[in-house]
């Protein structure tokens, strides 16, 4: 780029210096600034000069400027340095201005500048530049970035205080490092001495840990254990049976338990709790918690073990509870859905028998004997959920292993095994609770099922029979059996052979208990690969009218005071097609006018303006419930209260169903048939003819 000459006017000079000179941003791009941040500080400049500029432009940009160097660019890139001083020498000579006045700057640059990269270490940038020798000990240092782009420049005055206040603070750093080396040496001998009371500490504590440690190589050899280790596995016997704790392990976990000691030698695995089964001499497989972590100093794994049985067995029979209280929930207010369902569907095919009979009734007869199964099943879920208390009653076994094979038709379908029942053609009657014989039954088809998994042939057998005033229930299977050894503690609470995984060992201690509780014996024949046989034996009852599964009887209507004429009925029932169901009913059956209520609240406002015959109550329903109404009504109008029958889908709890049966209520369970209605209503409304419906 060729300047104007030196006898050009003013105005031509500026614009010609604004062409040539070029202002960088200080500190560099914005991405650069954090890494010179340090360097940034002593930058007093960042005009650069182009590299085509002529001298005698350049000698006036240097007086225009003010400075003795400037950086030297083509295309936006440092490629050297000029110098003011070197610049004017050469201008000033004899016939300098003639003959170098139109050269570019590029050609009188500085020999030798120091150009430091972005990035370089600040004490080799001042190595290089406090090295210098002669005039370029004075020039600027040029700071560039990627690709060669002026930062700025760095004068050699900023650089040697800069060298001055690094000297201080490495000495500085040298007299902290000291008092750091006088407080280690003063640590470490506090250190030697606490190390000798420690290890003191350390053999009293590791022999009276309250859990098993050993100290093990990554194959699990035992190269120390203390008292309490040698009491979990081996009966307080010292040293071990076994020298390997790997070897304690199950066969099943062994694979496991090596890789993680394995992967403690390598230093991939932080000390970390896990739980093994091991195989403890005349105590069978037991779970144990084993916290591990390694040792650099020894290079040994740190093993800390707890039986923890009894514990884990705890916590899940706590969490069956608490799954057992969201059950009989759950099931609770499903019963009481379905049968809100059922009813209207049992109630109205009885009311259509009525209207059309003939044909009508072979389609009603189903439909009753679908809701009477549908009915029968929500029993069983809500005794198998939550049991009712014990409640001696005639039983008949027969029937008790028919629910019960109902109850498992899906697990027996999955287990792909033959079934066998041989049951008598008579009653086989036993006085006990349904409920929880049933539950024997189902945990011991349960374990047969389990012990026939891995059998090549798979047959269960239920067989019940009668004699000499005993009823006995046999189950048998050809599943893997059990071993001589474990058949005098399969009743024992929390003995198991499945595993922590399979089993609990309380199904057999609870069966046992249930039969003891029922005046029978319990016994068990096995042979290890063949297969088992339990046999359940119960004193026979008398041959009578068995009570399975039976609601109780309502109660007689306690003596009521002169029925009202009119014979009106009151329906508190928040379902709407249930309140249209017993209107339909009540006025079929006894031709009496009936009012409906949807809730509590409404039926109190109807008994001020009028008194009834009867008045049929839900008791579960929003707002004030079925007996919140009964009690309010109990305080305003005692002799309503003694004309009062409730109907319920499942009343729920068995506080609630004996406060209900205290009151002398009469309770209808739903669904319910016309028949069963009339028969607890009729009594407080005087049989009428039975009228046809409007």
């Amino acid at each position: 780029m060729d300047g104007p000459a030196a006898t050009d006017n003013n105005d031509q000079n500026h614009a010609a210096t604004a062409a040539v000179v070029r202002d960088f941003p200080a500190g560099g791009p914005a991405e650069l600034r954090a890494e010179s941040t340090q360097l940034e500080s002593l930058i007093h400049q960042t005009a650069a000069i182009e590299a085509n500029t002529p001298l005698e432009l350049a000698q006036q940009l240097f007086r225009q400027r003010a400075v003795e160097f400037m950086a030297v660019v083509k295309a936006g890139r440092v490629v050297g340095l000029c110098a003011r001083g070197q610049l004017g020498f050469i201008m000033s000579s004899r016939f300098g201005f003639a003959l170098y006045s139109q050269q570019p700057i590029e050609t009188v640059m500085v020999a030798r500048p120091l150009i430091i990269e972005l990035g370089t270490p600040v004490r080799d940038m001042l190595d290089r530049a406090l090295a210098r020798r002669g005039d370029e000990f004075h020039e600027d240092v040029v700071l560039v970035g990627p690709e060669r782009r002026l930062i700025g420049l760095i004068r050699v005055e900023a650089l040697a205080h800069l060298q001055t206040r690094l000297v201080a603070e490495q000495l500085e750093e040298l007299r902290r490092q000291h008092e750091r080396l006088r407080r280690q040496n003063l640590q470490l001998f506090e250190a030697n001495h606490a190390a000798r009371q420690s290890q003191g500490r350390y053999l009293g504590l590791f022999e009276s840990h309250t859990l098993g440690v050993a100290l093990l190589d990554p194959r699990g050899g035992i190269h120390e254990h203390n008292q309490r280790l040698a009491e979990l596995l081996n009966g307080g016997a010292a040293p071990l049976a076994i020298a390997s704790l790997a070897a304690w392990v199950t066969e099943k976990e062994r694979a496991a338990f090596l890789s993680l000691l394995e992967a403690h030698a390598r230093g991939t695995a932080a000390p970390a709790t896990h739980e093994f089964t091991l195989d403890v001499p005349g105590r069978g497989a037991r779970l144990f918690r084993c916290s591990t972590g390694w040792i650099r100093e020894t290079s040994q794994i740190c093993a800390c073990l707890d039986d923890v049985t009894e514990q884990r067995a705890f916590e899940r029979s706590v969490l069956r509870q608490e799954k057992q209280t969201l059950l009989d929930t759950l099931v609770g207010g499903i019963a009481h859905e379905l049968n809100n369902k059922l009813t209207p569907v049992q109630g109205f095919a009885e009311l259509l028998n009525l209207e059309f009979g003939g044909r009508a009734a072979l389609y009603v007869e189903p439909i009753s004997k679908s809701v009477a199964e549908a009915a029968r099943i929500i029993r069983q879920l809500l005794e198998l959920s939550k049991p009712a208390a014990r409640e001696t009653v005639p039983v008949d076994l027969r029937a008790v292993v028919e629910e019960a094979l109902v109850m498992l038709k899906f697990q027996l379908r999955e287990s792909g095994c033959e079934l066998r029942t041989v049951l008598p053609p008579g009653p086989a009657l036993v006085r006990g609770d349904a409920g929880q014989l049933k539950q024997v039954v189902i945990n011991l088809v349960i374990n047969a099922l389990h012990a026939m998994e891995q059998s090549a042939v798979r047959v269960l057998a239920l067989e019940v029979r009668c004699a000499d005033g005993r009823a006995e229930l046999a189950v048998i299977d050809t599943g893997c059996g059990i071993a001589a050894a474990d058949l005098g503690r399969i009743f024992d609470p929390f003995f198991t052979t499945k595993g922590p995984e399979r089993g609990t060992g309380l199904g057999l201690s609870i069966c046992y208990s249930l039969i003891r509780q029922h005046g029978g014996d319990i016994g068990v024949e096995s042979e290890p690969g063949t297969g088992t046989r339990f046999t359940v034996g119960l004193p026979a009852e008398a041959p009578g009218q068995p009570a399975l599964f039976a609601l109780p009887a309502s109660p007689r209507p306690a003596a009521m005071d002169q029925v009202p004429s009119g014979r009106r009925v009151l329906v508190v029932e928040d379902e709407v097609v249930l309140r249209r169901l017993m209107q339909e009913m009540l006025a079929a059956r006894f031709g009496c006018v009936v009012d409906l209520a949807a809730g509590g609240a409404e039926a109190l406002a109807l008994i001020e303006r009028e008194s009834y015959a009867l008045i049929v109550s839900d008791i579960r329903m929003p707002g004030m419930n079925g007996t919140e109404f009964y009690l309010r009504l109990r305080d305003l109008r005692p002799e309503l209260a003694r004309r009062f029958v409730f109907v319920t889908g499942h009343p729920g709890d068995k506080h609630l169903e004996d406060e209900i049966a205290s009151w002398s209520v009469p309770v209808i369970a739903k669904p319910f048939s016309l028949p069963r209605l009339a028969e607890v209503c009729g009594p407080y409304l005087h049989t009428a003819p039975l009228r046809a419906l409007a």
